[in-house]
């Protein structure tokens, strides 16, 4: 009789395959996405641990060197995963650098961001090279100041992946969603082209000692990595953009999946094969921005992407949270405490600085440098150049830092970015009661497993019902809106329709009263005309009879509103009768709210 008690040890110290691998990864994403919604947090953080939690385990069952280094292989084949939903992701970064996204908000981001990034950077530079002058000693400093200045750059990168997650998954929508993601986008072409320019130039003056042809190949390394980085995205932009014209979707998906797969692994391939390589995180998003310039409805491949792509995403941040080096965060020493403690107050302080210059400021307990925490997969890749290129002790420092600090990154920047829109009035009210959560950030463990206990019995819908009423204009209304002055000129009235993505634009005074709404089909009636433009003000456009709705205005009744006003947004106000206005309400949002809304019996 076959022997179970030797067979059992056996399958479990069995090292699972690729295939297997990334299924239990997909299962563990399942199991923390639903977990994350139980307990209020974004579902990136509950994929993050989902993976953690499955190479503990897979850790903890195969105990000897040879299943450890097996383990530890089997994750490889799954790269092209990786690079799919990364290729994905800047993409999608990469269309804040739209035409008519950069005319409406291109200098407020640019100003931002600079103040941003050298705050960063100066911040790292400095309490990294005193920790590391402490550290290192005096004999040290040439090096220590090295290490600082690296993972200052390094300190530019914000995670595209899981700051975009989760502003998807919240729907936020709103000037401070276009700032992160344009911040995002900027932050991480900087960091990038910054860093490996400042490694390169290092090894060619001596001051590192670079392993292999780096330091000989100065001029070509440098070109490669920024000209040619952007050179070959143009190309791929286009390329794309001609596919999405021509071909049906499902062949174009089959060419976008293609060609981001082998750009990521031709990355690799190029550096070991031929001693040449471009960046790959680059490319993606100058393609994005390229194809969101040029391409015909660009966002119908986006919606077609943002579909699709879920599955890769949810394996993406999984296989992420298993490769997470925990324990490198308890070895990070003084200089890593510097470094995570100095680049939290820079991205604070920068950001800060930036939007006073700009003359704006957030509202009440938001802090735009906090949602700029997240960071992953830019420093990782740039861990793994220095390990492979820097021929020194410091450059497993410099990678016991990074790798350590985005386990704490990872886990709270997402809950920041949640924090940030939610408090800034861009998250509806509705989409958080959705994931368990009413803003408010009440409910204890006990009610929330009663929840969903009931809706799996099917008597989830009616006791949501029961307890929270039926939905309002409250609770689909954005309230960090932009509104018209009443004193603005035509000049000003058509800059402000430039920048919004609406088509009905209210007007209000200085007290926050309703004047009227300005449609945009009015403009467009006197903007040609010259005798106008300097006699004309907002007030003189606004159309005072305007419907305006109350929060407490049950869903079915706004939809008439809507349909009677034949308008795509209405201004809210707080009281009856009354004319202050605290928040918009779109006409796509009621309709996808209706769609979503539980049946009634």
């Amino acid at each position: 009789m076959h022997d179970i008690s030797h067979s059992a040890p056996a399958l479990l110290a069995t090292v699972p395959g690729p295939g297997l691998l990334f299924g239990l990864l997909l299962l563990a994403a399942i199991v923390g996405g639903h977990a994350a919604r139980l307990i209020r947090v974004p579902r990136v953080v509950g994929y993050l641990v989902g993976g953690a939690v499955v190479h503990t385990l897979l850790l903890e069952l195969c105990g000897d060197d040879e299943h450890l280094q097996r383990l530890k292989a089997s994750s490889l084949p799954l790269r092209a995963i990786k690079d799919l939903a990364l290729g994905l992701i800047l993409f999608k970064i990469g269309n804040v650098f739209e035409r008519s996204q950069r005319r409406a908000a291109g200098a407020r981001v640019g100003t931002i961001s600079r103040f941003e990034i050298a705050a960063t950077t100066l911040f790292i530079f400095v309490a990294c090279l005193a920790a590391g002058w402490l550290t290192l000693g005096h004999h040290g400093l040439s090096q220590a100041t090295l290490l600082a200045l690296l993972l200052a750059l390094a300190g530019i990168a914000t995670a595209p992946a899981a700051t975009l997650f989760v502003l998807q998954e919240y729907e936020a929508k709103g000037p401070i969603t276009d700032t992160i993601l344009g911040l995002t986008g900027i932050n991480n072409i900087v960091c990038i082209v910054a860093f490996y320019v400042a490694f390169l130039l290092a090894a060619s003056v001596g001051w590192l000692d670079a392993r292999g042809d780096i330091a000989r190949h100065i001029v070509l390394a440098i070109t490669l990595t920024t000209l040619g980085s952007i050179a070959l995205g143009v190309v791929c932009g286009v390329l794309i953009s001609v596919t999405h014209a021509r071909l049906p979707m499902a062949d174009t998906m089959l060419v976008f999946f293609a060609l981001f797969i082998l750009l990521g692994a031709g990355e690799k391939w190029l550096l070991e094969h031929v001693g040449l390589s471009f960046n790959f995180l680059l490319t993606a998003l100058i393609i994005g921005a390229v194809f969101a310039n040029v391409a015909i409805d660009s966002q119908k491949l986006h919606e077609a992407l943002r579909t699709i792509g879920a599955p890769i995403f949810a394996g993406f941040f999984a296989l992420a949270g298993y490769e997470l080096h925990l324990t490198e965060l308890v070895h990070i020493g003084g200089i890593g405490v510097a470094y995570i403690v100095a680049r939290l107050a820079g991205k604070v302080v920068g950001c800060r600085m930036g939007l006073s210059r700009v003359g704006e400021s957030m509202p009440a307990r938001v802090d735009l440098g906090s949602a700029m925490l997240c960071q992953a997969a830019v420093v990782i890749g740039l861990a793994a150049f220095v390990s492979e290129n820097w021929n020194s002790p410091l450059a497993r420092r410099f990678s016991t830092i990074i790798l350590g600090s985005v386990v704490l990154f990872e886990l709270i920047g997402p809950l920041l970015v949640k924090r940030c829109v939610r408090l800034g009035g861009e998250v509806k009210l509705v989409t958080l009661l959705r994931r368990g959560a009413d803003g408010r950030e009440s409910g204890s463990w006990l009610r929330l497993t009663v929840r969903s206990t009931l809706r799996i019995l099917g008597a989830g819908d009616r006791a949501v019902r029961r307890q929270s009423g039926p939905l309002t204009v409250y609770h689909i209304m954005r309230t960090n809106i932009q509104f018209i002055p009443a004193s603005a000129s035509l000049d000003d009235v058509l800059a402000f329709i430039e920048r919004s993505t609406f088509s009905h634009f209210p007007v209000r005074d200085d007290a926050g009263d309703l004047i009227g709404v300005i449609h945009f089909a009015d403009v467009r009636d006197v903007m040609y005309d010259p005798a106008l433009r300097e006699l004309v003000t907002a007030v003189d456009l606004a159309d005072t009879n305007a419907p305006i709705v109350d929060m407490d205005l049950p869903l079915t009744e706004l939809l008439e509103v809507f349909q009677d006003a034949n308008v795509a947004v209405l201004p809210v106000r707080d009281r009856p009768d009354g004319r202050h206005v605290v928040g918009l309400v779109e006409q796509r949002d009621l309709l996808n709210a209706l769609h979503r809304a539980p049946r009634t019996e």
